[in-house]
């Protein structure tokens, strides 16, 4: 995972987000990606890897009403509205981390936890 799919995850773990809030996260994390298709372009790469590793899943309560059924929806989705994804659409899925997705985050985070820890001296 790179440093937007930990921060990304890390919110996604707690709670429900909308497939519109990663472009937010592209933006902070890549402020060398002005134009709005460059962000389209980045975070729609970043869904269609989480959906192929199956990383997320569409959420049972989404944030707001949403036809989208599946995480294979989302790509369907993008492509319909492009640019205008990266703000809230109507229609836009939400999303939840899926049970695969948790197990790789959860041991990201043990990794970072240990490398942290490597080579400190506790005397």
């Amino acid at each position: 995972m790179d440093t937007l799919e930990t921060d990304f995850f890390d919110e996604l773990a707690k709670d429900t987000h909308g497939v519109w809030e990663l472009f937010g996260f592209v933006r902070l994390h890549h402020p060398d990606l002005t134009d709005e298709h460059a962000v389209f372009a980045c975070g729609r790469d970043y869904l269609r890897r989480w959906i192929d590793r199956g990383w997320i899943r569409i959420a049972d309560a989404p944030l707001y009403p949403s036809t989208i059924a599946s995480a294979s929806d989302i790509t369907a989705f993008l492509e319909q509205h492009g640019v205008a994804a990266t703000w809230y659409v109507e229609n836009a899925p939400s999303i939840d981390i899926s049970d695969e997705g948790q197990r790789v985050y959860e041991s990201e985070r043990s990794n970072q936890s240990l490398q942290a820890t490597t080579g400190r001296s506790d005397d």
